[in-house]
């Protein structure tokens, strides 16, 4: 009996995998930005979002985080200020790269935007007042683009905080800040505009299950 359970769990998990990794970016996007479920284990100044069980947030500050996978390091920046002010952007379609999508869901817009740039994909995906920049081999393309995506529309601002830390003045100037909203699917690195020193402590506490305050 026992034999039988674990294959049947193998077979389960080996179906997920393919699914995620066999339909379209489309679809992908589509199901995950619409999902109807709103969980969260992660909490960081002014934000919370859910975070994917593969993935580890290993550095940390006002809005920016590292996210590690156990292949590549997902660079995540929130913009608080661009929310508090409910700035709109406007974002279009680059018919020049691999792919590029434009993503709304009620209120909310967005871009994807998938650039070739030899055997990897630069991915950036801007939705819900923040960015997620990402390279990936191609064959990982839908496991990152909806790790991404989970993250992205998972987000949700804590008003009360973002507030009182916008009136002791804790965050730059919007000026000062990175612009992660611009449109820019070339191949620029935003990674050297802040201190993305890997504190190499993989044993930190960790636990995909539990809320994970900071700040």
């Amino acid at each position: 009996m026992k034999k039988y359970l674990i294959i049947i769990l193998v077979l389960v998990l080996t179906c997920g995998c393919v699914r995620v990794n066999t339909i379209s970016i489309e679809d992908l996007v589509d199901r995950t930005i619409n999902s109807k479920y709103k969980m969260y284990n992660h909490v960081n100044s002014g934000y919370k979002y859910y975070l994917p069980r593969t993935l580890q947030s290993v550095v940390t500050d006002e809005y920016n985080e590292i996210i590690k996978s156990k292949y590549y390091d997902y660079y995540l920046y929130v913009d608080l200020v661009a929310y508090h002010t409910k700035k709109t952007s406007v974002y279009e379609e680059d018919s020049s790269i691999f792919y590029s999508k434009l993503i709304t869901n009620d209120d909310i817009s967005g871009v994807l935007n998938v650039k070739d740039v030899g055997e990897e994909y630069l991915i950036k995906i801007i939705y819900n007042y923040a960015k997620i920049e990402v390279r990936c081999k191609k064959n990982d393309l839908n496991e990152v683009v909806s790790n991404s995506l989970v993250i992205l529309s998972s987000i949700s601002y804590i008003d009360d905080v973002i507030s009182n830390l916008l009136n002791k003045n804790d965050f730059s100037s919007a000026e000062e800040q990175v612009n992660i909203f611009e449109n820019d699917s070339s191949d620029i690195n935003y990674l050297d505009e802040i201190d993305d020193t890997y504190t190499g402590n993989e044993e930190e506490d960790y636990d995909p299950n539990v809320i994970k305050e900071r700040g």
